[in-house]
């Protein structure tokens, strides 16, 4: 039987808890979109449906939960996780607000925890404010981001503009205060503890919401008394297959300072195709040169299959210039549009691996190539594994949040590459 059921607001964000998860020993299949069929998922301790909702419309945004909590209630599941971004990444109207109200009646749930800490990779909330290494939210790179601009670091202000219900914030190492009212709590969170505090108290509770570090202790916390032949290491979930050099292309789409970073170091020794919204072409025309270009480098290469990066993202005029030029969603669109494509034509010549930078583009490329289901594998950094999917042959995947990972963190990725 399923034990928990988790439904995120983006592909990467999915990723990211599918890997939590594994971490706290579960076995764990993620599915993008909503299943036709349950066939394959009778075997596994969690189930984590990806959605794009992130930035969607908040109707369709709960609708499309609501969907995805319908049929994980059909799996059995009776404990549900929401996921989010340690970041709370959402606009004025969601869609965190929205969707956590709409699952919080239908599960008839009165105290909701939100839980965005994540102090592992330095998200970390006090007196109910948000924090990034030390930073407030709104001070943050998070306050540019062309899609969920993050202004305002006092989450309660944030999530109270959201959601119907009354919102507070619950300090450090405190018990949820006796209520009959119907409340969310922000709840604070700056260690390890704090998170295995939080899991504690929501023991008892059938929807908890939050960044990925607080699902895993919850899971910790729900698998007591399993026995140990049902708990499993995240390395059962990795392929046995022997590891064969293959060609593998990184796809960036995020605009976050950190993936500019990991750009920056990987192009140090490999070869990186930066691509240029502004004065790009047809997009068809951009795929076919892109395409080219990958040819070049492989038939350059001596046949020793070296990674290729392309990016939308790393020069930040080029970027400011197709905002100016296409407007900031047409930008990120046409941005997501072009790398999926590129994917699309390389899988269909034999390219077998893919690490994708940048929540949106992920979502588009798993889009492109009609991927439904994974297994999660080797941990990379916190929240990023390697993903494989259940076909023949399997595609390997690592899809990373833009801020997610070191500045090395592709040429980490390529050395536990499955």
């Amino acid at each position: 039987m399923t034990l928990l059921g988790c439904i995120a607001d983006d592909y990467t964000g999915a990723t990211d808890v599918a890997s939590m998860l594994s971490r706290a020993g579960l076995r764990v299949i993620q599915c993008f979109g909503i299943p036709a069929t349950a066939d394959d998922l009778k075997d596994f301790d969690a189930v984590v449906v990806a959605l794009k909702t992130r930035s969607a419309a908040p109707d369709e945004a709960v609708q499309r939960s609501l969907l995805a909590l319908a049929f994980l209630q059909s799996l059995g599941v009776d404990r549900f996780f929401f996921k989010y971004c340690s970041t709370f990444d959402s606009t004025a109207e969601g869609n965190i607000g929205p969707v956590a109200d709409a699952l919080a009646t239908k599960l008839d749930a009165k105290q909701v925890l939100f839980c965005p800490a994540f102090p592992e990779n330095g998200r970390t909330v006090y007196c109910g404010h948000l924090f990034v290494n030390g930073v407030p939210l709104h001070e943050s790179s998070m306050r540019h981001h062309p899609l969920t601009p993050m202004t305002e670091s006092n989450l309660v202000r944030v999530l109270q503009t959201q959601s119907t219900r009354q919102v507070a914030s619950l300090p450090l190492k405190s018990e949820i205060p006796a209520t009959e009212n119907e409340r969310h709590w922000i709840v604070d969170a700056i260690s390890k503890e704090d998170l295995v505090h939080i899991a504690k108290l929501a023991k008892h509770h059938r929807l908890l919401t939050g960044a990925s570090a607080i699902a895993c202790y919850w899971a910790k916390t729900l698998c007591d008394g399993m026995t140990q032949a049902t708990q499993q290491t995240a390395s059962t979930n990795r392929s046995s297959d022997s590891v064969v050099q293959e060609r593998c292309v990184i796809l960036a789409g995020s605009c976050s300072e950190a993936t500019r970073n990991q750009i920056a170091a990987f192009q140090a020794k490999h070869s990186v195709l930066h691509l240029d919204l502004a004065s790009s072409c047809d997009l068809n025309e951009s795929v076919t040169m892109a395409l080219k270009w990958c040819d070049q480098q492989w038939s350059m290469s001596d046949g020793t299959m070296s990674p290729l990066l392309i990016s939308t993202s790393a020069n930040p005029d080029s970027v400011h210039a197709a905002r100016s030029k296409l407007g900031e969603r047409s930008a990120a669109e046409y941005a997501e549009q072009l790398l999926s494509g590129i994917a699309k034509e390389l899988h269909q010549r034999g390219v077998r691996k893919f690490i994708v930078a940048g929540g949106e583009t992920a979502g588009s490329v798993i889009n492109a190539l009609k991927i439904q289901s994974v297994r999660i594998g080797t941990e990379i950094a916190p929240g990023v594994p390697w993903i494989t999917t259940l076909t023949t042959p399997p595609l390997k995947l690592s899809l990373k949040s833009g801020n997610f990972g070191g500045p090395n963190f592709f040429s980490d990725a390529l050395e536990l590459s499955p």
